[in-house]
This record gives structure tokens, sequence and C-alpha cells, in this order.
């Protein structure tokens, strides 16, 4: 009977067995160094609600043109209509690129719009 044989086998499992946790390992390091700097590149976003109070002569307030006319020249943001309340109030979601200074710098402009009676900030959609 060949010995040698029996003991074989054994000893290629465990360096097979090994070889797998070696490289299931591997592959969670390298998914764990790919995560972090995805998030590391990733560019801020700005995500704000807003209530925003209008001026009774704005006509419709709820109106496509009109929202985007309340961003003026911001390029890269956008605004959602996400609701309407009685006394010329819209609630309105602010999207776009950039960190949060960029964001407020957004919010600040749209306060100087003449049919802009005034914007709260009511909090940042998760």
């Amino acid at each position: 009977m060949n010995l040698n044989c029996l003991f074989r086998h054994p000893r290629e499992s465990d360096v097979n067995e090994v070889r797998r946790s070696g490289s299931i390992l591997s592959a969670a390091m390298l998914a764990a160094v790919l995560v972090s700097n995805i998030a590391i590149a990733s560019p801020a976003v700005c995500n704000m609600r807003l209530s925003v109070e209008l001026t009774p002569d704005v006509p419709n307030p709820v109106d496509l043109g009109f929202l985007s006319s309340l961003l003026s020249n911001q390029a890269g943001y956008r605004l959602t209509l996400q609701g309407w309340r009685p006394g010329s109030v819209i609630v309105i979601e602010l999207t776009g690129s950039g960190p949060d200074p960029r964001c407020q710098d957004v919010v600040e402009a749209m306060r100087k719009d003449g049919r802009v009676l005034s914007i709260h900030v009511d909090q940042e959609p998760s």
C-alpha cells in the first residue's frame, strides 16, 4: 500500500484552501480600497428642500418655466416641485453639483429674485 498517496491529498487540499482564502482576502481588500477611492473622488452633491414664499403676483408658480427661471444662470442645478401651500408658498427640492457653499450661493441668488419674499431651508432630503 502506498502511504504517500494518503498523506499527499490532505496537504494539497490544505494548500488549495489557503490559496482560496488568500484570494478571497485579496479581493475583499481590493474592494475596500476601490470603495474608499470612489468615496474620496466623488464630488459633493447639493440636495436641499426649500419652502419658497413668492409674491402674490406670480401667475403660475408651479410652471416648470417659472421654476427654472428662479435659478437664473446657475448651471448644474435643478429645482423640482415637491408641493404647493396656500399663500403662494411652494416646496421645492434643489439638487446639483457642488459642495455646500456653492449650494448656499444658489439659494442666496434665488433670495435676490424680486418674485421671492423668503426662502426657508426645511431639511436636506436623504
